[in-house]
């Protein structure tokens, strides 16, 4: 495949220089008035874009980008963070009060979980740790929008929606997020050896 898609670059590459169709009387007139413009300054001119293009085709990506190593502590703090927020909005679910359940769950402290949640799962998406995390995150999210489904459906005034069960379950698979989170993000140190 790496090697289709250098033959291809170079192919767009050598196209980009060809001159065919109506305009070739113009075009050629044009190249011939500068001086300057040759076959040897083209083919210099190509030889550049081919070594980059078959030097990093060979190259294979990182997975967890560094960024989103050194990124993924704060990213945690805040997941740490948004469970205390989650936290308090318990007495909200125990008495089904559905106005203030919605306001909590777009409140300050839960409003950027999933931006640091998927930080946190690119850090260690090539970790051993990263199908777990990727399941507890989508487990979290399930939860959480069911826990606001339900606010959305008691605010609307149905009868007998009980806000407790979603929020028990949200709140435990975030917990379980935050410890996976915990550990697979743990950045391993390389010990000198003499």
């Amino acid at each position: 495949m790496k090697c289709f898609s250098i033959l291809t670059l170079s192919a767009f590459s050598a196209s980009a220089f060809t001159i065919n169709g109506p305009a070739t009387s113009r075009v050629s007139s044009a190249l011939r008035s500068h001086s300057d413009i040759s076959r040897r300054n083209v083919l210099q001119g190509l030889i550049v874009p081919g070594i980059l293009s078959v030097a990093t085709g060979f190259v294979d990506p990182a997975f967890a980008d560094v960024t989103n190593k050194v990124a993924s502590q704060s990213s945690l703090r805040y997941v740490k963070r948004s469970m205390k927020e989650l936290e308090k909005l318990e007495f909200y679910a125990t008495e089904n009060d559905y106005s203030q359940m919605k306001q909590g769950i777009r409140g300050p402290g839960l409003t950027e979980i999933r931006k640091n949640a998927l930080v946190l799962i690119r850090a260690a998406e090539d970790g051993p740790e990263a199908e777990n995390l990727k399941n507890a995150y989508d487990a979290f999210i399930k939860d959480i929008e069911a826990l606001d489904g339900a606010a959305s459906l008691g605010f609307r005034g149905r009868k007998g929606v009980a806000l407790y069960p979603p929020y028990q379950k949200a709140y435990k698979n975030l917990q379980e997020f935050a410890s996976v989170a915990a550990k697979s993000i743990e950045i391993p140190l390389q010990l000198a050896t003499e």
